[in-house]
């Protein structure tokens, strides 16, 4: 299967359907989930945005677009002769990147986070079955995968192998993450979605209008780490969303505009990435045996109950709830929620 007949399966645009639960001040807002989850069983929600257009660059076209912040319209799908990522255990993104380059006859070196050799978790029970190379690294080295000398010693061995970062986040994943919004078919005021790697929310408010606002709900502990890793990638995901269409002044003036329009609040991690406490746990549970979706602990079940709280709070207001220093949800207002997808998480096996 080459990629453009894989990505014509997929079911895009995603639906947007209207969501109304039975929560304290549900009835101030209007509320539409963007079913991210819905466009493929594996790769689904934002690790199929953020992939999408990876695959459109050779390694060398990689380099260039992470330095000069520019994703040319011409460039072709031509696969590489293999690629190199990186995750944890329980990666979604190393799950989806992984069933891609299997249905693509690309090679696939998986670089995990931690030794599971002992007890593979099913999501490297999967890679493992799709034929990927797994490689076990201490935290140590995990923790060099952004550094220049150890992604040099990576392309030294495997030369011509296209490396995408942890999680697919890089200036590629914001031109994906921004067909969100670009899918959005009626006028909106909020989009929500979870935010642990940054280029998700990036690419969301890097499409919005002046009007609108995107709040991130972080699903580990970083206040403030988490907002530099959106702002790294807002300026020149405005450049990549405006590169044809405006003027340097005009261009100037959005990517200002862009970092006042987002915010995320730290209330709801939970404990930490991939912590899911008991209330959380039965929250998610309820959630699942009443609603016409499911979501799971560590990502799309942490905004779910976050929305249902900062509802509780509107309801007891006059007119909002304040997320951050920013007022950013308000009685009237039409919120999308994205459902990000992503199931690994709340498969069960034991870690090393």
């Amino acid at each position: 299967m080459n990629f453009e007949s894989f990505a014509d399966a997929l079911c895009l645009p995603s639906p947007l359907e209207p969501f109304a639960p039975d929560w304290e001040g549900a009835e101030h807002v209007s509320m539409f989930v963007k079913r991210d989850d819905k466009i493929h069983p594996i790769i689904s929600g934002n690790k199929w945005r953020k992939l999408k257009y990876a695959f459109a660059l050779l390694p060398q076209q990689e380099m260039a677009l992470n330095s000069q912040a520019g994703l040319r319209s011409d460039l072709k799908t031509q696969l590489p002769s293999s690629v190199v990522s990186f995750g944890g255990g329980f990666s979604n993104h190393l799950h989806a990147l992984g069933y891609l380059c299997h249905q693509l006859n690309v090679p696939f070196h998986a670089i995990i986070r931690g030794d599971y050799t002992k007890h593979p978790s099913p999501m490297i029970q999967d890679l493992v079955k799709w034929g990927a190379q797994v490689h076990y690294v201490n935290k140590k080295t995990y923790q060099q995968r952004d550094e220049p000398t150890y992604l040099a010693s990576l392309r030294t061995q495997f030369p011509d192998a296209l490396i995408i970062p942890e999680g697919g986040s890089q200036m590629a994943a914001l031109k994906g993450v921004q067909e969100v919004v670009n899918e959005i078919d009626i006028p909106f005021d909020r989009i929500i979605a979870p935010v642990a790697s940054g280029a998700t929310l990036a690419g969301l408010t890097s499409a919005l209008s002046p009007h609108q606002h995107a709040i991130g709900i972080g699903v580990l502990k970083g206040e403030g780490y988490l907002e530099g890793l959106v702002e790294k990638f807002i300026e020149p995901g405005r450049a990549l969303n405006l590169a044809h269409t405006s003027t340097p002044t005009h261009a100037s003036a959005l990517s200002a505009r862009s970092k006042s329009h987002f915010s995320i609040n730290h209330d709801f991690h939970c404990g930490g990435y991939g912590k899911i406490p008991p209330y959380l746990k039965t929250f998610c549970e309820n959630f699942n045996r009443t609603m016409p979706f499911e979501i799971e602990g560590v990502y799309s079940g942490k905004v779910f109950w976050a929305l249902k709280h900062l509802l509780a709070t509107l309801a007891s207001t006059n007119a909002s709830t304040n997320v951050g220093e920013k007022r950013t949800i308000e009685k009237g207002q039409t919120l999308i929620i994205v459902h990000t997808g992503g199931i690994q998480g709340a498969r069960k096996n034991k870690t090393p």
